[in-house]
């Protein structure tokens, strides 16, 4: 049956196709326009086919993919359904594929057999990764932990090799490296050993030198603090001894300091050890003892010095030493620090004229202790080395020949006491009877670092100063001479050598003037002539300049034999390439004859005398202005 109208909606000469559920059934219309005339301008009406669709569709053989029985249409009776909106409401399930379900399972059981595959692959690559990687270097990583450690085999056994073999390559030569390490740490802990020794021995006389001493005596002293008992404390010196090195040579001298400490280390006792604390001073402490039994011991070293033969080197001088003993009891613990110096004041009391060269302290020497400590000289040089001031340096000019041109000023210590000023001759025996020659030198070179800081000093004009030899040995002398050499583009620096005679470290000492001829410092032998052994010295040392002394200068002016001896010398001297520098010039000849000799420089009262740095700077400063503003002044060559 058709239906009695088209849809409202059906639009003018225009095909139609829709649905609509009748009585249970779907139907499908098709409308289409039906005209009068080929033009198709006069419309007739609407012609329709119906068909019932889903009978019609479901009879398709061509739905190869649809379950037919489920195919169904959700259609509301009397609702117009487009045919364009048909597929959006028809229901239907796919109809199983053998085929496709086939691909699914053949695929799903590769997908796991790769699965299981990787599976065990990650696994037997973890196993493999742990036993020959990881387990090999977990024991290389144990291995070296137990180098470090010092436990270690220094042949692996075979057994235990890695089955890596550059793993293995590597753990062995490891321990190859480690069995170097130790054979070389062994070394060196042999060497720093002997090292130890040896810096703590007397070069000369194999007993224990100033370090041994300074650091043992320190150690000792701790010690008794926590557990008192008798102390004495032994002071030795060599009576004579620069005597003795000057007549009869420096080997000689030598000989005599081995023979003073064999004899005193065979006095002492078993435990007790010998310092050399410098030139011919020799010291020990003993524990556990008395007064009685320190003379006792003092006394045996004397009888042993005796009975040595000193007549086979030739000495007929007698050959003896002095002895100063201090000692303190358990009851006074805190007097231990004075010991060294209560010993020393002994010592100084034993050399007394009509002493038997042995002195307690306490029991014969507190009057001699008395008038030592309280010279105005030793009060005067203690206070000034603690003091920074007191040291006073006066330069005296040095003069170029020809000309009489200033070239250097020699600094000069003075010594600033209350008001009045001390000279060296009254307080260099003190230094040289202290042993304070390192002590005065390192207040001598802060002094002068302070003039040349305060270019009071005429610019170009050099300074030179003396030092003792034994000073050249230590360390912090030469520092502080390397820090003073930033002074010498504007003040060239002479060194000048005292004591030639009392250096007993002559290749360390030469070593360190060779350093500071690096650093441009002149290095000068004062006091030359005054006797044995400037001569070897100058041959030993890096000497630049020779300072005649006036001994020899004075001689010049003798028209005689020992005259023409000092000229001859002088000639020899300066052909061999010194620079020679005459001191003590007191007149118009001796400076006429020096100049005739072609000796370089002179210096001497009949030129200036010394003056202090204000007076010099006073003077300099009015002589620039005056004479040569702009004159700059030479060096010595």
């Amino acid at each position: 049956m058709l239906p009695a109208a088209l849809p409202a909606d059906l639009a003018l000469h225009d095909q139609a196709s829709w649905l609509t559920s009748e009585n249970g059934t779907t139907a499908l219309y098709q409308a289409f326009p039906v005209y009068g005339d080929d033009q198709r301008e006069s419309l007739l009406g609407y012609g329709v086919i119906r068909v019932d669709f889903m009978p019609m569709l479901l009879s398709q053989d061509r739905l190869y993919f649809v379950d037919v029985p489920s195919v169904s249409l959700a259609l509301t009776p009397g609702k117009v359904l487009p045919a364009s909106h048909l597929f959006s409401n028809l229901r239907y399930s796919a109809r199983p594929d053998p085929e496709q379900e086939r691909f699914q399972t053949i695929l799903s059981r590769t997908l796991l057999a790769l699965f299981v595959l990787l599976l065990l692959t990650a696994l037997l690559g973890f196993v493999a990764y742990n036993r020959l990687l990881v387990r090999p270097l977990r024991r290389l990583s144990k291995d070296i932990d137990a180098m470090q450690q010092g436990r270690f085999s220094a042949q692996p056994a075979r057994s235990e090799s890695m089955r890596i073999r550059e793993l293995e390559n590597i753990r062995r030569s490891l321990y190859d490296y480690q069995l170097q390490l130790r054979e070389l740490h062994g070394s060196l802990e042999d060497q720093n050993r002997e090292f130890h020794s040896q810096a703590r021995q007397d070069a000369l006389t194999g007993c224990h030198n100033r370090r041994a001493y300074e650091e043992d005596w320190e150690t000792f002293r701790h010690e008794l603090k926590s557990a008192p008992q008798g102390v004495a404390f032994l002071l030795f010196d060599c009576d004579r001894f620069k005597a003795i090195n000057d007549t009869y040579g420096h080997a000689k001298g030598d000989r005599v300091l081995t023979i003073i400490a064999d004899a005193l280390v065979m006095a002492l006792r078993a435990n007790d050890r010998l310092y050399r604390l410098g030139g011919d001073e020799f010291a020990t402490f003993l524990s556990r003892t008395t007064p009685s039994q320190a003379k006792q011991i003092a006394q045996r070293c004397q009888s042993l010095l005796d009975a040595s033969a000193f007549s086979d080197l030739g000495i007929s001088e007698p050959v003896g030493i002095s002895i100063g003993i201090a000692f303190c009891g358990p009851e006074h613990p805190e007097q231990i620090d004075d010991l060294p110096k209560h010993a020393d004041i002994a010592m100084y009391t034993a050399k007394q004229p009509g002493r038997n060269r042995i002195a307690l302290y306490g029991e014969d020497t507190e009057r001699a202790a008395q008038a030592l400590v309280a010279s105005r000289e030793t009060n005067a040089l203690f206070q000034a080395l603690s003091t920074p001031g007191m040291v006073e340096m006066h330069y005296q000019s040095i003069h170029s020949l020809p000309g009489c041109r200033i070239d250097y000023y020699e600094a000069l210590a003075r010594i600033r006491y209350n008001g009045e000023l001390i000279m060296p001759d009254a307080f260099l025996p003190v230094i040289n009877n202290r042993r304070l020659e390192t002590e005065f030198d390192l207040a001598v070179l802060a002094r002068v670092d302070a003039d040349l800081s305060s270019q009071r000093l005429p610019a170009g004009i050099g300074v030179s100063f003396n030092l003792s030899a034994q000073s050249l040995s230590r360390a912090e002398v030469v520092s502080h001479l390397l820090e003073l050499s930033r002074h010498i583009p504007r003040h060239p620096l002479m060194l000048e050598i005292t004591e030639t005679s009392l250096i007993t470290q002559m290749a360390e000492v030469s070593t360190y003037l060779d350093l500071l001829r690096t650093v441009h410092y002149r290095i000068a032998m004062d006091d030359f002539g005054t006797g044995y052994s400037p001569l070897r010295y100058l041959v030993d040392l890096p000497v630049d300049v020779v300072k005649f002394d006036i001994s020899l200068v004075s001689k010049l002016a003798q028209d005689n034999r020992a005259g023409q001896v000092v000229a001859d010398f002088a000639r020899m001297m300066s052909e061999a390439g010194y620079s020679l520098v005459a001191e003590g010039v007191e007149t118009d000849a001796v400076l006429r004859k020096v100049e005739s000799l072609g000796v370089e420089h002179v210096q001497g009262y009949l030129l200036s005398r010394p003056l202090p740095l204000d007076k010099l700077a006073r003077g300099a400063a009015a002589q620039d202005r005056v004479a040569h503003p702009a004159e700059e002044a030479s060096v010595l060559p």
